[in-house]
C-alpha cells in the first residue's frame, strides 16, 4: 500500500512482459509457468488485487497484448 498503485500495476505489468517475452537471449515462458509465477507471487511481489483482476480479465489481457505485439 506504501507504493502508489500506478507503480504496482507498471511493475506488474514489466514482470508479466519479461516472462512471456521473447527476446534475443531467451525463450518467453509458457502459459502454465506464467500463471504458477504469478500465484506464487501474489501478497508478496504483486499486489493481490491486480494479480485477481488480471486472472478475472485474462482473455483482454491475451487481447491487449496480441493488438500490440510486433512480428518480426
Amino acid at each position: 500500500e506504501a507504493i502508489h498503485i500506478f507503480g504496482r500495476i507498471v511493475a506488474f505489468a514489466d514482470v508479466l512482459d519479461a516472462i512471456s517475452s521473447t527476446r534475443a537471449y531467451k525463450k518467453g515462458w509458457p502459459l502454465n509457468d506464467i500463471f504458477a509465477h504469478i500465484k506464487s507471487e501474489r501478497g508478496k511481489h504483486f499486489d493481490p488485487k491486480i494479480v485477481d483482476l488480471f486472472f478475472d480479465n485474462f482473455s483482454l489481457f491475451l487481447d491487449i497484448k496480441e493488438k500490440h505485439e510486433n512480428p518480426l
